[in-house]
């Protein structure tokens, strides 16, 4: 009889634990199924009359200064032209980043929270320069899965690094861009 009732105790005992480790796993097991950050590695704009798709990503770091790290990604269209950026990696999610050119006299002013350059499959480059501005946004940076993602528009200049002073340039406007990438 003391058996039994020892028996009856150590299953009671037992479901009661049981159900309360339970519970305690279930709490950790919704914590830790908050789905993960992901990135399509992908960049889309207007720029100029070209809709820009991109069909592949190039990403890497660099320490610029000590403690200051750029994320450098280069996004590369079906026709072989890149999009290319560099962003300060201490960014966060929120961040308004804009650059502006502007000459004054034989002085050049340049504000540049990133860097964009666009490259022609041609050869022809555009870059920030006099009159030039833009604006991104970062609409999501996560340092612990190396992932960010944004908006950005302004313009762009053509530049002949074999003829720096020629007049005809062509400036190209960027509109609708978004970016995102694993770093």
């Amino acid at each position: 009889m003391r058996l039994k009732i020892f028996t009856n105790l150590l299953y009671a005992f037992l479901v009661v634990a049981g159900t309360i480790g339970f519970s305690g796993c279930s709490d950790k097991e919704k914590e830790e199924e908050k789905p993960a950050v992901t990135s399509s590695n992908s960049a889309s704009a207007t720029i100029g009359t070209t809709n820009f798709v991109s069909t592949k990503m190039v990403a890497s770091t660099e320490l610029l200064l000590p403690g200051v790290t750029i994320i450098d990604l280069s996004y590369i269209n079906q026709a072989g032209d890149t999009l290319t950026f560099g962003i300060i990696e201490a960014a966060k999610t929120g961040d308004k980043l804009t650059y502006e050119v502007a000459t004054d006299g034989p002085e050049i002013n340049i504000e540049a929270g990133y860097e964009i350059n666009y490259i022609k499959v041609n050869g022809t480059e555009y870059i920030p320069s006099n009159g030039n501005k833009g604006e991104m946004t970062i609409t999501l940076h996560d340092k612990t899965a190396k992932i960010i993602k944004g908006t950005f528009s302004g313009s762009l200049t053509s530049f002949d690094f074999d003829d720096p002073f020629n007049p005809d340039k062509e400036v190209v406007n960027i509109t609708n861009g978004k970016f995102e990438a694993k770093y």
